[in-house]
């Protein structure tokens, strides 16, 4: 019984995000709202704040899933934090890649709304907050606690710029080496100020 409601529920979601995305597509982020998009999905507007805070969260519905996946590739064993950090990452960019539509078809509807965007930066907190709990693993003192926050900082950023230059390709190229480049670059700084060895020590 226990199956059947948790499947049911799963049903229920997946309708409120295709109904929310059609919506979101034809008509614009910012000119849906939630009353329409419980009403294409046949179910109350209480049921949909149920199963999401905000209209933002349906576009990144997998978001909670996707950082649960990168927290356990980050707890995985590894020669460093840095080699942890670095594998975890590329890992999560392959999976990018697999799902091309689906990130591209997220990509379009946050390139028009600046509330999407700004939905996205604040998610990337607890990516960056995963992040800085492995390279603090390392660190040494109150001063190398607060270079592997400066470092996760940096780390997302250069994920960032990484999605940036893949979404201006048409998301065509190899998202793994473009990553795995943005890395190296940063590894190179981080193995003179992390007191740690280099990821690429391996």
């Amino acid at each position: 019984m226990a199956s059947l409601r948790a499947k049911n529920k799963l049903k229920k979601r997946e309708a409120l995000v295709e109904a929310a995305m059609a919506l979101f597509e034809a008509h614009g982020f910012e000119a849906t709202t939630v009353d329409q998009i419980a009403d294409a999905a046949e179910v109350s507007r209480r049921t949909f704040f149920r199963y999401f805070p905000c209209k933002e969260a349906v576009v990144f519905s997998d978001g909670e899933e996707r950082l649960a996946a990168f927290r356990a590739l980050l707890a995985q064993p590894g020669p460093t934090p840095a080699a942890r950090v670095r594998r975890a990452c590329l890992a999560v960019a392959q999976a990018f890649a697999e799902d091309r539509e689906v990130m591209l078809r997220r990509r379009k509807l946050m390139d028009a709304s600046p509330a999407l965007t700004a939905y996205d930066h604040e998610q990337d907190l607890g990516w960056e907050a995963a992040i800085a709990d492995v390279l603090r693993d390392g660190a040494r003192g109150e001063a190398g606690r607060r270079r592997a926050e400066v470092w996760a900082g940096a780390i997302m950023g250069a994920v960032r710029a990484t999605m940036r230059a893949w979404y201006a390709g048409g998301a065509k190229g190899d998202l793994v080496r473009i990553g795995a480049e943005a890395l190296d670059h940063l590894e190179m700084g981080m193995a003179e100020a992390m007191p740690m060895q280099s990821a690429r020590a391996r």
